[in-house]
């Protein structure tokens, strides 16, 4: 498994063919579907060679961000799941929702010149990818047309995770920039921030002999790696950092990532928790083909802003909007305990038999109506005109996220004690 797959839309079709040239001429092994033989069979060569590869490279344009590049989508997410993604811009646009959290390659306005910067930045970059390096950092070039911001969101990253790593493979946070020495707990707070596919908080923080011992709680694409991150980090800003655990820090699936890429700067402050989930005191059963297993879910209704509802978050529908109106709810429910303003209520989550990973509820506040059919598209639409209006909704509307995991089926199998 060696080659490079180049993943485009056909209409691009005269400006990846030089592309192609280039790289191979740099010495790699590139396939592309202009390599299958006359006669042969178009859909299983495709998945044959994209499965085979060591590297998808995505060619993101006008064309393949768009509702028609459906394909170009499918092969560059089913190379991201085992992180072997890279994406290249062609045309001054943000790749599609789901893939703006990693740096992509800008090519835009790219001539066919062998000697542009630009190129020998790829081309290392696919290099030092297919030999598990870092990825180079590019050289300075003269001023040509650049890409277009991936988003008007906040990145979950700054620079995004490592290129073609796939999500959560390996995360990396921006250094440290200096100033006031900062504590470790303030140290981890904004670099918990700055993560890939990551919404975690401090747990606990230990005050030891050499620095502070602190405990993530929350979800993260690779929580080893998170706890590796900032244990150099700190190291290379001289925090005095004395351990990271992630024992409580669940490993996100990747199919969730984009949710949480616009969720997350619109994620209430840490200290207002008003949702909290109970584990099932016992494991997921069988039940016709699918994992089911009961929760309970506790809200403080005390000072709950008249609009708010309660989403569902799994990694094969994404967002739902479970309960559009809780206060509706309320007067309507029966809940399973009540100390004053504290309210219990059980729930249930299932697989459907299919695999889905049910990663938790998450509770959504808003200054006025919230618009439902908007928040169940997070995820599934990714066009530069949804993102804007998604981040315009969400400032105008005061949108804050809470979320709350539901640990045993989000972690998943029955032979996983929760």
């Amino acid at each position: 498994m060696s080659h490079v797959f180049i993943s485009y839309k056909r209409e691009d079709i005269d400006r990846v063919g030089p592309l192609v040239d280039a790289l191979r001429a740099a010495g790699l092994d590139v396939w592309w579907d202009q390599d299958i033989p006359p006669g042969g069979s178009w859909r299983e060569t495709i998945v044959e060679k994209l499965d085979g590869s060591a590297l998808c490279v995505a060619v993101w344009s006008e064309h393949s961000v768009g509702t028609a590049g459906r394909f170009v989508r499918e092969e560059a997410e089913r190379s991201a799941r085992r992180s072997a993604y890279l994406g290249v811009l062609i045309d001054p646009v943000p790749p599609p929702f789901g893939f703006s959290e990693w740096q992509a390659i800008d090519m835009a306005g790219w001539d066919g010149d062998r000697g542009d910067p630009q190129l020998k930045h790829l081309v290392e970059t696919v290099r030092a990818t297919l030999a598990g390096e870092p990825a180079p950092v590019p050289e300075r070039a003269a001023p040509r047309k650049k890409a277009a911001a991936k988003s008007r969101l906040p990145m979950l990253i700054g620079g995004g995770a490592a290129l073609a790593a796939g999500v959560g493979a390996l995360l990396y946070f921006m250094p440290w920039s200096g100033g006031a020495a900062q504590t470790p707990t303030a140290f981890v707070t904004e670099r918990l921030a700055q993560s890939d596919c990551t919404w975690a908080g401090i747990g606990e923080a230990t005050a030891m002999e050499d620095g502070e011992h602190i405990s993530l709680k929350g979800i993260a694409a690779a929580p080893e790696a998170v706890q590796a991150s900032l244990l150099r980090q700190a190291a290379e800003a001289k925090v005095p950092l004395a351990g990271v655990e992630v024992r409580e820090l669940s490993a996100a699936p990747p199919e969730i990532c984009a949710e949480l890429a616009m969720l997350k700067p619109f994620r209430a402050p840490a200290n207002q928790r008003r949702l909290t989930i109970i584990p099932p005191r016992d494991r997921p059963q069988r039940h016709d083909g699918a994992l089911e297993g009961w929760f309970e879910w506790e809200i403080n209704w005390a000072g709950l802003p008249r609009h708010a509802a309660l989403l569902g978050l799994d990694s094969q529908g994404g967002i739902e909007v479970l309960i559009p109106d809780l206060h509706a709810y309320r007067r309507e429910a029966r809940a399973v305990r009540q100390n004053g303003e504290l309210a219990t209520y059980a729930a249930g989550f299932s697989d459907e038999g299919q695999g889905v990973r049910n990663v938790g509820l998450i509770l959504m506040t808003a200054n006025g109506p919230i618009d439902e059919a908007l928040v169940n598209a997070i995820g599934t639409e990714g066009t530069a005109a949804f993102l804007q209006r998604v981040d315009a909704a969400a400032k105008a509307g005061g949108w804050t996220f809470e979320l709350g995991l539901v640990r045993c089926g989000f972690e998943g199998g029955e032979n996983r004690p929760c």
